[in-house]
């Protein structure tokens, strides 16, 4: 599990950034990037073991050999170094996602199939860690984290493509608020149902529920009235 964080220049907290202007401050640089990776490959280990609540600070900068002063400069709590960590990873699904959506070149069934997809291969890399914390709802910080991002990501489309969001009562901005709530819940009551299948767990059973109960909105452009067409 630990190959799955990867160091990057990008990877720095604004107190961090411009240390690589001089050789000294790279040497140093360097070493903050270490010492994050261990902190998040601690955090992944741990919360694999038991959910993140029950992940003390004490425990975390221990298994990564940091002492409190660092690890605070890093995250306030073991909770936050694991948002960083499943944020990274998910944020590369909801760019495909978002991008195959706008590009508006696939059948709806086939981009809900590519998304779920990437979905299944970032909840199988931290296999253990989400068996831990969601299996039995062992822990309503993962499962917050879950739901955030998901309603984030319908929020992010949404913004990029504000044509997409269905109408209804209410101004747009509480129906976007709405609306991704809404979606964001119900796909992680999907990501817990089929964790709660015992392994090895079929991956077309989650691919065929999300196709088969996600609004497909969320994954098709509108057409622009044709050139021509009555007004109305």
């Amino acid at each position: 599990m630990s190959g799955d964080v990867q160091p990057s220049q990008s990877d720095r907290s604004p107190g961090e950034a411009g240390q690589g202007d001089s050789d000294d401050g790279s040497a140093l640089d360097v070493r903050v990037l270490r010492t994050r990776n261990r902190l998040r490959e601690a955090a992944v280990r741990l919360a694999s073991e038991r959910p993140v609540e029950d992940v003390a600070v004490a425990d975390l900068v221990r298994d990564a050999k940091v002492n409190r002063t660092t690890f605070y400069k890093h995250a306030a709590s073991p909770a936050e170094v694991l948002e960083q960590v499943l944020y990274a990873d998910l944020d590369r699904v909801r760019a495909g996602w978002i991008a195959d959506t706008l590009a508006g070149e696939l059948p709806v069934g086939e981009i809900w199939e590519r998304a779920s997809g990437a979905l299944l291969d970032h909840l199988e890399r931290y296999d253990a860690l989400y068996t831990a914390g969601l299996v039995g709802r062992r822990s309503a910080v993962l499962h917050r984290l879950l739901v955030d991002h998901f309603a984030a990501s319908v929020r992010d489309l949404i913004a990029r493509d504000p044509a997409i969001l269905p109408a209804g009562e209410g101004s747009a901005a509480w129906r976007m608020e709405a609306y991704s709530r809404f979606v964001a819940h119900g796909e992680a009551g999907l990501v817990e149902a089929w964790l709660a299948l015992p392994a090895p767990r079929d991956r077309r059973l989650f691919v065929s529920a999300v196709v088969s109960v996600l609004p497909s909105w969320l994954a098709s452009r509108p057409h622009p009235p044709e050139e021509g067409a009555a007004s109305g």
